[in-house]
């Protein structure tokens, strides 16, 4: 069976568990207890796997020359182009689709809960942006520093990579050592993804169930379905498009979405990128085509920086927001202005594992110094389901800006297989 129905086939399951015993403390808690063991152990392999491969990844592409500068490059620019366009398209489209945020009983009564919220966001970006700094006293300290970012075991392992390049017999056997072990990661990796179904189950049982009791969807439903028929056109349409695009219309973009979507559904019910890396670098290498050291170098890049879900989707929030608030639509001006804050915070956002929206929305506004009285805040009602389609489309993103990378290095080829199972 294709990975991805397995996928859909446990969340159903998921789904299925929880409304027959949601009635039962004993079952409940034995599954939430198992959708964080699990979650653990998905995110257990993701850092040692982009050390292997990245590391092994640079030095293989290090031997071309210009092969390294244009996958920083290409992941760059696909980063910044999608992430803009898509905020950008989506708060457009927001004036013709509007919707205001209900109120609920997550936004703060008092300022003063608002401001400590606020100041519990800053300490957090301050204290994860110096674990996540890349230049400790001690570089391997990066590998025990960050829990939730790969920012520090990326830069370690491009030195690594770059020291490691093959211009001399002297040094040919470790290069091969790391290459080899860079293939066993890859190995294990499509070991996880394949069984990573039991992980969606359980974590599936608890997304239902954190949204069955919140309630928040209800009160929000206008706004829900203005997110989701505004992801659906991106999906269907703006995506597709680029891709096509900026490929040469090479590809069938909406083949190598089909292929992306196991990937895609662990990151949207897990609401964590790196749980989803496992399925993400299968998916890339044996669905996608493409080449070890393209998926091993671009995809970390893409995994940090590519966050046009993120933007997407905080846009709409926040103009949302806003326009529940002043009872009046943004001017078209201030939507691209909030479409392009969000754009700017998105590249910071993988800093907030699981809370990537909410950091998007309040550094947006804190950047364009609008004061809400801590009414964004009722984004944390809706947050399993608007985060979790952001990440969906971060990690669809990722997969195919490094599909785009790989076109034009010719570094992919065509699958007739359309699965890794």
């Amino acid at each position: 069976m294709k990975t991805w129905l397995t996928y859909i086939a446990a969340a159903a399951m998921g789904l299925a568990f929880e409304f027959t015993f949601k009635d039962s403390t004993v079952l409940m808690t034995g599954m939430n207890f198992m959708a964080n063991l699990v979650m653990r152990m998905g995110i257990f392999i993701v850092f040692p796997l982009v050390l292997a491969t990245m590391a092994s990844g640079t030095a293989s592409l290090s031997r071309k020359r210009g092969d390294t500068s244009f996958v920083w490059l290409s992941s760059i620019f696909w980063a910044m182009f999608t992430s803009a366009i898509l905020s950008v398209a989506a708060a457009l489209m927001f004036r013709l689709l509007p919707a205001a945020f209900p109120a609920t009983s997550t936004i703060p009564s008092t300022a003063e809960q608002a401001d400590a919220i606020y100041q519990t966001l800053s300490t957090s970006t301050t204290s994860r942006l110096s674990a996540a700094n890349p230049f400790s006293i001690n570089a391997f300290l990066n590998l025990f520093k960050s829990s939730d970012c790969l920012l520090p075991i990326a830069v370690l392992a491009l030195v690594l990579g770059y020291a490691l390049r093959p211009t001399s017999e002297i040094i040919r056997p470790a290069y091969i050592t790391l290459n080899s072990f860079s293939e066993a990661m890859f190995r294990l990796a499509k070991t996880v993804a394949r069984f990573m179904w039991i992980g969606i189950f359980f974590i599936s049982g608890m997304w239902f169930q954190t949204i069955r009791e919140d309630g928040s969807l209800a009160s929000a439903w206008k706004f829900v379905i203005l997110v989701c028929a505004i992801s659906f056109g991106m999906i269907l349409v703006v995506i597709p498009f680029v891709f096509a695009l900026f490929t040469g219309f090479r590809r069938n973009p909406y083949r190598q979405i089909k292929r992306l979507f196991s990937a895609a559904t662990a990151a949207f019910f897990s609401n964590n990128y790196m749980f989803a890396q496992c399925a993400l670098y299968t998916d890339c290498r044996i669905n996608l085509g493409i080449q070890k050291k393209v998926v091993a170098t671009a995809l970390p890049v893409h995994s940090l920086i590519t966050k046009g879900g993120s933007a997407l989707v905080s846009t709409m929030c926040t103009c949302s927001i806003i326009y529940a608030i002043n009872g009046a639509l943004p001017t078209t001006i201030q939507t691209i202005t909030i479409a392009l804050a969000c754009t700017l915070a998105s590249f910071i956002c993988c800093l907030h594992a699981g809370y990537e929206v909410v950091f998007v929305t309040t550094f947006a506004l804190s950047l364009l110094n609008i004061k809400l009285s801590g009414a964004e805040f009722a984004i944390f009602g809706v947050l399993p389901l608007v985060n979790g389609i952001a990440l969906l489309f971060d990690v669809v993103l990722a997969g195919l800006g490094t599909g785009f990378t790989a076109c034009h290095l010719k570094a992919d080829c065509l699958v007739r297989s359309r699965d890794n199972v």
